[in-house]
């Protein structure tokens, strides 16, 4: 399992390279007003993403994806909902004159691969393949950075072209999954009735929950754009990517600790609720840890990396939004293993509306976007508690008195 766990961690850290690799050549070849689109869009990928892994990715986790009615159930949703999601994506974008014609046909095309790419990769996760995740993770960071680098001897790097690069990508690293999949994974199934009410009735509010987070980062960027400009969300995007390594390490664990929770079915809250205490503790260490070096690296790594300094304010405040996500989500995901995903997206619900209120009020103040992060850990850290003390613990006395 340790192992898993490290693979967990090297997964997520193979799709973080690729995405900080992005945005820095983003940054340096388009400028602050280039990083802003670009977080803009590559933020929606990611929302999409989340709405998928949810609704299709957690329910081929915790159901019983080899019952056929389930897998036809999967496979429609799959390509169903993320073309749907790509296409509203590319329309919004394009009405909103934030990208241009030939930019939102390409943006689609990226929002649908790198859906179904993060399909490839929960496919994997549920098979405990966490080392054959990060192999199709550094197959997309060699596609797309491949695509980059032939432009790039030609001085030819624009938006388009790397909105291309990140669709060549997601085509290997699919592909490749393919070849990765155990045998008995590897099979699709013809339209069967059944099993579409049964995924949709868990997947809807797993898919609820996971687009919370990137829908929250997606709208404090837009605000940030609204109340300053592309260049304030460029700003607050390289403090951002400056702490990603922190934040890829916490997600990988928490998805290891996700499909742990899930494979393990018979086992009791109480008996799994200390444990997730244990993983919560553990996280915010490896958190604060992290955090420290990187703060103390900061003046040395920033303008090597952005060619300017991340503001020191956005950085704590993106690595207490870390902490944060370490807080909350080993207790939302043992609550939604447990049958409690609509209660989970209750409580995420509320503090991810106060968060954005809590945005809005400092933007409109006049407060600078380096303090966003910090509202959004606040609510986040209230979520975490109000789950463990409001799901978590009364199962967990409920199973001592069915015991008793």
């Amino acid at each position: 399992m340790r192992r898993s766990a490290i693979g967990a961690i090297g997964a997520q850290g193979a799709q973080a390279l690729a995405s900080f690799t992005l945005q820095i050549i983003v940054v340096r070849s388009l400028g602050l007003d280039g990083l802003g689109t670009f977080s803009i869009l590559y933020g929606v990928m990611v929302l999409v993403a989340g709405l998928i892994t949810g609704f299709v990715g957690d329910s081929l986790v915790v159901l019983d994806r080899r019952d056929r009615p389930i897998r036809s159930a999967l496979e429609q949703y799959a390509l169903g909902v993320s073309t749907l999601a790509a296409v509203i994506s590319a329309a919004v974008g394009y009405l909103s004159g934030l990208v241009t014609v030939s930019q939102t046909v390409l943006f689609g095309l990226a929002v649908v691969l790198f859906a179904l790419e993060e399909l490839m990769r929960r496919l994997l996760m549920a098979n405990i393949g966490f080392w054959r995740v990060a192999a199709i993770d550094l197959a997309a960071f060699a596609g797309t950075m491949g695509v980059i680098g032939v432009a790039a001897l030609d001085g030819r790097i624009s938006l388009e072209l790397v909105l291309i690069a990140v669709s060549v990508g997601q085509v290997v690293a699919i592909g490749l999954g393919v070849v990765l999949l155990p045998r008995e994974e590897r099979f699709a199934v013809t339209f069967v009735r059944g099993g579409h009410r049964t995924v949709a009735g868990y997947g809807f509010w797993r898919a609820s929950q996971q687009l919370l987070r990137p829908a929250l980062l997606t709208i404090v960027r837009t605000l940030v754009t609204v109340f300053l400009g592309l260049a304030a969300t460029g700003l607050l995007e390289t403090a951002r990517v400056y702490v990603a390594p922190a934040m890829l390490v916490i997600s990988g664990l928490t998805s290891f600790l996700f499909v742990s929770y899930a494979r393990d079915r018979t086992a009791k809250v109480g008996d799994q609720l200390p444990k997730a205490d244990r993983a919560v503790g553990a996280l915010l260490a490896i958190t604060v840890l992290m955090g420290l070096v990187l703060v103390l690296a900061l003046s040395l790594l920033g303008p090597a990396l952005f060619g300017t300094t991340p503001q020191l304010t956005a950085v704590i405040g993106w690595l207490a939004y870390t902490a944060s996500v370490s807080a909350v989500t080993p207790y939302g995901a043992l609550a939604a293993v447990g049958g409690r995903q609509m209660l989970v997206f209750t409580i995420r619900l509320a503090d991810t509306l106060l968060s954005a209120v809590a945005v809005v009020v400092m933007l409109a103040l006049g407060a600078d976007a380096a303090y966003a992060p910090v509202a959004l850990a606040i609510g986040s850290i209230a979520g975490g508690i109000a789950i463990r003390m409001f799901i978590l613990s009364p199962l967990a006395r409920a199973e001592r008195r069915t015991e008793g």
